[in-house]
């Protein structure tokens, strides 16, 4: 392996483990507000169905993030279009449809910022735009 090979599996982990760390920091808070929910019912729950447009999401990174949001305590993946990449998120706290749209739109864009290459980095935030009611 060269020395710029090197270099770049070095920068391309501490991507990973930066990422796996904001995760972990997100899956926390996440239980603590279920957790929260099962102690005080009716607290904060607003379930809503959100459409979450991902230009440019090969499948196997459309894969991945749904994957980290059913991991993710509150949330659930109910539909996957792949032509153009579109998720169909449950959310448990999901008042301000745009508010949670960014939530799951900041997950990928963090996915995608630690599994890609250097050249192929996601570049600005990713439309945030919905159905015609937000939903």
């Amino acid at each position: 392996m060269s020395v710029h090979g090197g270099r770049r599996a070095v920068v391309r982990a501490g991507r990973i483990l930066r990422f796996l760390g904001w995760f972990v920091a997100r899956l926390v808070v996440a239980n603590l507000v279920v957790a929260r929910e099962i102690l005080t019912p009716g607290w904060r729950l607003r379930p809503a169905i959100v459409r979450v447009p991902l230009p440019g999401a090969s499948s196997t990174e459309l894969v991945l993030t749904v994957l980290l949001v059913g991991l993710t305590p509150g949330t659930l993946a109910v539909a996957v279009r792949t032509t153009p990449p579109v998720l169909f998120v449950h959310g448990m706290y999901a008042e301000d449809p745009h508010a949670f749209r960014r939530e799951v739109v900041e997950l990928q864009r963090k996915l995608l910022s630690a599994v890609r290459p250097a050249g192929r980095q996601p570049t600005g935030p990713a439309p945030a735009a919905g159905d015609a009611d937000g939903r």
